[in-house]
């Protein structure tokens, strides 16, 4: 628990939490069971990860709400030893292998295995939602997000007539769906299906092939549209910096030449990529790419003219990302 003090926010969204509904401490709907006005991070939520919802999570219900091992327990729905499996294996910490719990965050994302298992329920849904997303709503998404119809379809785009929303899955290292990330096509609001993971955004012809030449990582499954609809290899993270070991395992069964990170333009996007390439500097030569200034995003880049070479260019002309050596005790 000690290592995970302060990073509450980020290992929460990495659990499939809105980042949205984490940050300021009023009444929210919650986003596991939808009460309006009824979910609030608490005022330390960044140190112990502490939430609760009038409804659904509260000193009368168990777990109760208190610190972040609980809140996993409530949000994921599992009891307290699974949470502090999930816990482990998000911070990279192996059983048994004490240099791999001493070594640097980087070390230890680029060599943890995440074992969160695909769900059938939400693989299910999945499915449904992309039966439900007929040919001319594509179309219609594709326009209004400014990508191509096939980017879409590779990521088996869905509607979900129950909550209003274009549906995207998100997946684990071997392509099976462990969570719904929802976009509303009218606000851009962007939150996940309760019970769900974060997970990553890719094609399903990800595997196909061999040895992937370049591959590129942005943040998000629009931004990860936009650039399959140049051509390119591409995998979504699901927030800024979020879910790295489970990048590096696609990337380790990827084994590509090299890995462009396309970070976002605001600062939390800016660090975020600086932790990913941090995580896969110890793979695979890895490059971060920032879009030109004012622009705040790979979708934003591709919008505003940029095609597959400009892409190719500025990951030719930018240095590898290095990192300052260090000893696995320094911390």
């Amino acid at each position: 628990m000690a290592m995970a003090q302060g990073n509450w926010l980020a290992i929460l969204t990495a659990a499939g939490m809105p980042a949205d509904s984490l940050t300021g401490r009023h009444g929210r709907p919650c986003p596991k069971c939808g009460g309006r006005d009824r979910f609030a991070p608490l005022k330390d939520a960044a140190e112990r990860g502490a939430v609760l919802c009038r409804h659904c999570f509260h000193r009368g219900t168990y777990p109760r709400p208190g610190d972040g091992l609980a809140t996993l327990q409530w949000w994921l729905r599992i009891d307290v030893a699974e949470a502090a499996r999930w816990l482990s294996n998000s911070l990279g910490i192996l059983p048994g292998h004490r240099s791999c719990a001493m070594a640097s965050p980087a070390h230890r994302f680029a060599n943890a295995t995440i074992s969160i298992s695909p769900s059938p329920e939400l693989t299910a849904m999945a499915a449904a939602m992309s039966k439900s997303m007929r040919p001319h709503w594509i179309e219609k998404a594709a326009a209004m997000l400014s990508v191509s119809c096939e980017s879409l379809v590779k990521l088996n785009v869905g509607w979900s007539a129950e909550h209003r929303a274009m549906s995207f899955p998100m997946r684990d290292a071997t392509g099976g769906v462990i969570g719904i990330r929802l976009r509303c096509p009218q606000t851009a609001r962007k939150w996940a299906v309760p019970g769900s993971n974060a997970g990553l955004f890719f094609a399903d012809d990800l595997f196909c092939g061999g040895r992937s030449t370049r591959t590129y990582v942005t943040e998000g499954p629009t931004d990860t549209a936009a650039l399959l609809s140049l051509g390119l290899n591409v995998i979504g993270v699901p927030s800024a910096g979020g879910s790295g070991a489970l990048l590096a395992q696609v990337i380790r069964r990827l084994s590509p030449t090299d890995v462009a990170v396309v970070a976002d333009g605001d600062d939390a996007g800016k660090a975020g990529a600086n932790r990913l390439a941090g995580t896969l500097s110890s793979l695979v030569p890895t490059r971060i790419l920032n879009p030109p200034s004012g622009l705040k995003d790979a979708r934003a880049w591709v919008i505003a003219g940029a095609d597959r070479e400009t892409l190719i260019q500025a990951a030719n002309q930018t240095p590898v990302h290095r990192l300052a050596e260090r000893s696995l005790f320094d911390e």
